[in-house]
């Protein structure tokens, strides 16, 4: 895999997304907006005053959904303007792990110990909803359901109008870290070190494969016949998505930020932004 330079970037804390003509990067208290044509810079915005870890962010129609340990902001996707902040949780116990879907005006946002918190952004006003006693990291959103793996190794599908456990199935022995799905299967990454294929229909298990990855890892997307793997302690890994084979690794100091747009996997390390265009 040839990868190429995009942009030089210390990453001191940095998530990222593309919609089709820009990237967006949170880079410790900044945001960033890019064209992807240009690579020019088209907007920014420090939205934090101290530096922080438990950030993260998501886009949704024209707003970006930041947050920031127990807070959201919600920002304008044009000019990285900040709308409003929100303060939802409370304490460690209840701090954002992630904004999972937006039916506007609503959205989703999953909170520690198994919470799900619906945010109407025109009223500011949300409800509480507790569907699972453990938290989930990981999940996969469908049109009729979410599918959550939680902290122990479960595996839940979660109706998405009635936002309770519809099924649920004791899949790994540790942390279900990353789950993404493809033509009715699910594939799972637990911290057990395993990755496993789950028919989304019977969650019977298609396929295991052992000491696969290690520690924290996420599914960046399939392309075609691969599925891509990254994380903080592997390497940058493309696997055969029928045979769960590692095909090929790209080795990096650090590249658990990495998202794929179309045939396009944009990754990062402690220097800068790069590409690989996948055939």
């Amino acid at each position: 895999m040839e990868k190429i330079k995009i942009l030089d970037i210390k990453n001191t804390g940095l998530n990222m997304a593309v919609d089709e003509l820009y990237l967006y990067i949170r880079n410790n208290r900044f945001m960033y907006k890019y064209d992807l044509n240009s690579m020019n810079i088209t907007a920014q915005n420090e939205i934090f005053k101290k530096d922080g870890k438990a950030r993260g962010f998501s886009i949704f129609n024209e707003f970006i959904l930041l947050w920031d340990f127990l807070d959201l902001y919600i920002l304008r996707k044009d000019d990285l303007t900040v709308i409003d902040t929100l303060r939802l949780g409370e304490n460690l116990s209840s701090d954002i792990c992630g904004v999972m879907w937006f039916n506007s005006p609503k959205v989703y946002i999953k909170i520690r110990n198994g919470w799900i918190y619906v945010l109407d952004i025109s009223t500011k006003c949300f409800d509480k909803i507790q569907v699972s006693d453990t938290s989930f990291w990981s999940d996969y959103v469908t049109d009729i359901y979410l599918y959550a793996g939680t902290v122990t190794g479960e595996l839940l599908e979660i109706d998405k109008t009635m936002l309770q456990v519809t099924r649920k199935t004791q899949l790994h022995k540790k942390n279900i870290y990353s789950i993404i799905c493809e033509n009715g299967l699910l594939y799972t990454a637990s911290q057990d070190g395993t990755i496993k294929v789950v028919n989304s229909t019977t969650f019977e298990i298609l396929n295991v494969a052992k000491k696969a990855v290690v520690g924290m890892v996420e599914f960046v997307g399939i392309h075609g016949n691969t599925i891509i793997i990254a994380g903080p302690r592997n390497p940058l890994a493309l696997w055969d998505k029928n045979t769960l084979q590692l095909r090929e690794s790209v080795n990096l100091v650090y590249n658990r930020d990495s998202m794929l747009c179309g045939n396009i996997l944009y990754f990062c390390d402690n220097q800068g932004i790069y590409k690989i265009i996948l055939t």
